[in-house]
């Protein structure tokens, strides 16, 4: 990997605006998201204070920073934070088209560090639909037809 002066700095930056958090009482999470050196967006993980589960640093900074330019298609942009996102933040940034996520902590480690958080390695085989998970994934087969035409015809109209 190629880390940059210019990384460091914002990782730097992510790991004090998280520490910061948690002198506020939140969690240890932020998140920057840069293009072409513009700061697009700086966030914090919420979840403590909005009580949604969804409240997360890196989503934040996609809606912020995808308001601030007015799409949402963040392709270009790197997102600096502290630990790898969880799968919720990562499908988010995926979907927004982040094209680089740099970040300090490994997840094992970060698992290890904060015990008092449901482990995020767990997470990521938690929302894979597999059989033996958490949640039972189900197929209702006799709208599958009706759910794909609806989806081809939305589609048709964007072209």
């Amino acid at each position: 990997m190629n880390i940059t002066e210019q990384d460091k700095l914002f990782i730097e930056e992510a790991y004090r605006l998280a520490k910061r958090n948690v002198q506020k009482g939140g969690w240890p999470f932020s998140t920057i998201i840069v293009r072409n050196g513009e700061v697009l967006s700086r966030a914090v993980n919420s979840v403590v204070w909005t009580h949604d589960p969804s409240d997360h640093a890196e989503i934040a900074a996609v809606r912020i920073a995808t308001e601030k330019i007015g799409s949402n298609d963040l392709n270009g942009s790197t997102a600096y934070m502290l630990a790898p996102p969880c799968p919720m933040c990562s499908a988010c940034m995926i979907l927004a088209k982040i094209s680089r996520i740099v970040y300090a902590v490994d997840v094992v480690s970060k698992d290890r560090a904060l015990t008092n958080l449901p482990p995020t390695q767990g997470l990521y085989h938690a929302v894979s639909m597999q059989e033996d998970g958490p949640i039972k994934y189900e197929q209702c087969t006799q709208f599958s037809e009706d759910g794909f035409d609806l989806f081809s015809s939305w589609n048709s109209g964007l072209s």
